[in-house]
């Protein structure tokens, strides 16, 4: 027994010195090796995108009208004039744009003899020596459906809503009876114009070139330029002065180029 015991302690000895090996909770606990750091993300190119334009026109501009506010013809007439405008535009949607425009003339009236119920000569005051003159303004919005005619064109027509005002001159009536002065006056419509236009990049993204021509139908009326007036001629007697023409329709042409942004 004796042999035993001593067998038994020298076996339990050895398993004591035996190296004690790292179970899961230590390995667990040990740290990962470093990952090598992300690469950096390319950078984000946006497509490119036509959004708005801003530019200045040339314009042609002509109105349409031959008789009064009361039905009778009328002998004087507004010449075609050049004028100058200005526009934007933004593109809603994908061939959908809103446009905005503003044009300025300066006309003048031709007068036949007898117009404006006078026998005699009607000039300019005080340029007596030239024809007299009216001041157009057309301004509005309208929505245009666009077509692109390749990389760097495209087309459209337009449809919208205006406010068109005149503004003649003061003028000088000279007859037997004496000189005498026919004052200012206005009138005022609403406009419905309709318009065809294409355009072309000049510089790609930059600088368009483009023509648009319109037509507008105007309706209703504000303002005395197409009423009856009155006037004191140099006699001192009350002269009854006929109504210019009421414009019925217009038509402006214009060349313009435009920022693109």
């Amino acid at each position: 027994m004796a042999a035993g015991a001593v067998a038994l302690a020298c076996a339990a000895t050895a398993r004591a010195e035996e190296p004690e090996t790292a179970g899961p909770a230590q390995d667990a606990g040990a740290e990962e090796p470093a990952k090598p750091p992300r690469p950096p993300l390319p950078p984000a190119r946006l497509p490119w995108g036509r959004h708005i334009e801003i530019g200045a026109d040339a314009a042609l501009v002509s109105w349409l009208g031959t008789r009064d506010d009361a039905g009778r013809l009328s002998r004087a007439r507004l010449e075609p004039a050049i004028g100058l405008g200005i526009h934007a535009r933004w593109e809603i949607v994908e061939h959908l744009r809103f446009s905005a425009f503003v044009v300025l003339a300066r006309h003048e009236l031709a007068m036949q003899q007898g117009a404006l119920g006078q026998p005699g000569a009607i000039t300019a005051e005080p340029r007596e020596d030239g024809a007299p003159r009216a001041s157009a303004l057309a301004l509005g919005a309208r929505l245009a459906p666009t077509l692109p005619l390749g990389e760097r064109a495209r087309s459209w027509i337009s449809v919208g809503v205006g406010y068109d005002r005149f503004d003649f001159d003061r003028m000088r009536v000279s007859d037997p009876g004496g000189e005498f002065t026919i004052r200012e006056r206005g009138g005022s419509y609403v406009a419905i114009p309709l318009g065809l236009g294409v355009s072309f990049d000049l510089i790609r993204n930059w600088l368009t070139i483009e023509l648009e021509s319109s037509g507008a139908f105007l309706l209703g009326r504000g303002g005395d330029a197409t009423r009856e007036a009155q006037a004191i001629d140099g006699l001192g007697r009350r002269r009854a002065i006929g109504g210019l023409p009421q414009a019925r329709g217009s038509f402006i042409h214009t060349l313009g180029l435009s920022l693109v942004l």
